[in-house]
């Protein structure tokens, strides 16, 4: 039965414990401060120490370094929250790495890093949190995925091949796990541009200028716009949402533009 809450009274994550990893920067950094100023505990996780620590400094969260391509490193990170709050209502799996590159020149190594973090991180996030979870008998995972998953970009085979399996491995799960109490679900961003983002995937300020033009809200979205749909499916609110892939891209997946 769902409790009737005054939510003008008390933050939407009042009394929760989250982790958010890629929370050094970008999506992850303006999810954990929302989360932060609802009321949640927050874990930063990141594998960059110096913005990791900078964040979690700045909003009154706890830091954790995580390589979340390496399953032990993530198991830990859950201890951590089990360790430190006893118990995690939130497990936001964002952390994620972009290369644009041809697919016939990819190499070997790129691929086990982005099918690692992209793919990797999520399931050992998932699998963590989720015995966790399932024990707990509540909690709710959030994957990253991408508009990525849904159209063919190309330059980004990989990355978008890493990002559709984040979306049917998250329906997968859901089911799995809609029994015991737990809600798992995707948010898929379009074109929100950030200096680390930019650099990775080689795309200048014009690129974005141009791009933008061709948008239906005629703008990139901003991290914190898509830290609210975060936000959405990691409180109660949602009490009745698994296994949805919530897409927030300004209207560039139903005019069929590429992400970038």
């Amino acid at each position: 039965m769902v409790k009737n809450i005054d939510w003008n009274k008390m933050g939407l994550l009042e009394g929760k414990v989250a982790i958010v990893t890629g929370a050094g920067s970008n999506m992850g950094e303006a999810a954990a401060e929302l989360f932060v100023s609802e009321g949640a505990k927050v874990i930063v996780a990141d594998h960059h120490v110096e913005r990791g620590t900078a964040v979690a400094a700045r909003i009154g969260a706890l830091f954790v370094q995580v390589d979340v391509s390496k399953s032990a490193e993530v198991d830990s990170l859950v201890q951590i929250a089990i360790d430190k709050f006893a118990k995690l209502d939130i497990m936001f799996n964002n952390a994620g790495i972009a290369r644009l590159c041809p697919v016939t020149d990819v190499g070997d190594e790129e691929y086990q890093a982005i099918m690692g973090v992209n793919v990797g991180g999520v399931f050992f996030g998932t699998r963590a949190a989720g015995r966790i979870m399932r024990q707990q008998g509540f909690g709710t995972i959030i994957n990253t995925a991408s508009t990525n998953a849904i159209l063919g970009v190309p330059g980004m085979a990989l990355y978008s091949a890493s990002k559709a399996a984040v979306v049917s491995f998250t329906k997968t799960v859901a089911v799995e796990l809609a029994p015991f109490g737990v809600r798992v679900n995707a948010i898929c961003p379009g074109a929100i541009p950030s200096p680390i983002i930019m650099a990775d995937m080689g795309v200048t300020t014009e690129d974005l200028a141009d791009f933008d033009k061709k948008l239906p809200m005629g703008r990139a979205g901003k991290p914190q716009e898509v830290a609210r749909g975060a936000l959405y499916l990691a409180s109660d609110q949602s009490s009745y949402v698994t296994g949805h892939a919530l897409v927030i891209d300004g209207g560039l997946t139903a005019a069929g533009l590429p992400p970038v």
